[in-house]
């Protein structure tokens, strides 16, 4: 398996809870079980790996069950052990900021731990369920139309001419651009991949998509620039069948009733526990700054609810 950034981060986000949760593994798993590292007095066992693999989504388990992820995973947990160990003995889990964000840190778990074990009521979606939100909702899983196209960006209309005038000529696209553009792209010979309707300057996608294949067009205008454009290929838009769409939507539909439930039962417990949450302490937004006489306002956008 092939590290990158995005896997390591999840990795280290979901072993989080895996380690708040492992106070124990020290002493009673660490028996008859096999011992993979000792920090102190402190062991990770195989049963502690075991442990954090079942604990994250299936989906996600190749990082942990792989030869490679758990050897990141045993490294991660020792980095942890030893780099908390060290900031106990300079004493910083003593200082009142810290003690606070500890007390946060247990509260903010048990109350994970408790969703977690209250959402097992939550029944799962049903497949008739999500085939009726897919024929409701189709033209949210239809691939729109799709071009697969190059280009040149240079500064002025004049260099845009003669880079027309060289591939009349008879030389390559990928080679002038290479020599010549201005954009990133040209490390590719210009090459932008495939871009789906929606996703390009207005200016340019009203060209490229009136574009035959095959076609060079120029000089298109930006605000980058000019641009000379070579379309290769094109892809009509498509509706994506209900198989291939179906385990997302059962997934989207589980976490929202899951969310819906969070938000029901946290009201519901904030009733019984009589909470007064005073409004002098949320501060209200400032309103934006206003763009011309007639700049419309409206309210902040409310931050995401609940632990995940």
């Amino acid at each position: 398996m092939r590290t990158n950034p995005s896997s390591s981060f999840l990795l280290g986000a979901a072993l989080v809870v895996c380690l708040l949760t492992a106070a124990t593994w020290s002493t009673a798993e660490a028996q008859g079980d096999r011992v993979l590292a000792q920090i102190g007095n402190q062991t990770v066992t195989e049963a502690d790996l075991d442990e954090m693999a079942n604990a994250v989504p299936e989906k996600f388990r190749p990082l942990y069950t792989s030869p490679e992820g758990r050897k990141r995973t045993l490294d991660y947990v020792v980095n942890v052990y030893v780099l908390a160990a060290e900031a106990q003995n300079q004493g910083l889990d003593k200082t009142a900021k810290v003690q606070k964000l500890m007390e946060f840190t247990r509260k903010d778990l048990l109350a994970r731990l408790y969703l977690d074990k209250m959402s097992k009521e939550v029944p799962a979606p049903t497949e008739q369920e999500a085939k009726e939100f897919y024929d409701k909702n189709s033209a949210q899983f239809s691939t729109p139309e799709s071009l697969h196209l190059h280009h040149i960006l240079v500064k002025t209309e004049k260099e845009a001419k003669d880079v027309l005038e060289r591939l009349k000529k008879g030389e390559k696209f990928p080679d002038l651009a290479s020599q010549v553009s201005i954009c990133p792209s040209k490390s590719k010979g210009g090459n932008l991949d495939w871009l789906p309707r929606g996703s390009l300057l207005p200016e340019i996608e009203d060209v490229a998509f009136n574009m035959k294949n095959g076609q060079i067009t120029g000089p298109v205008k930006s605000k980058f620039g000019y641009h000379v454009l070579f379309l290769e290929d094109r892809k009509p838009a498509q509706e994506n069948p209900y198989d291939q769409v179906k385990d997302y939507i059962m997934e989207q539909l589980k976490f929202q009733r899951q969310q819906d439930y969070y938000e029901k039962l946290a009201e519901k417990l904030r009733k019984q526990m009589n909470v007064q949450v005073t409004a002098d302490a949320v501060p209200t937004p400032a309103p934006p700054v206003p763009a011309g006489p007639a700049a419309p306002t409206g309210p902040a956008a409310a931050p995401p609810a609940g632990p995940k």
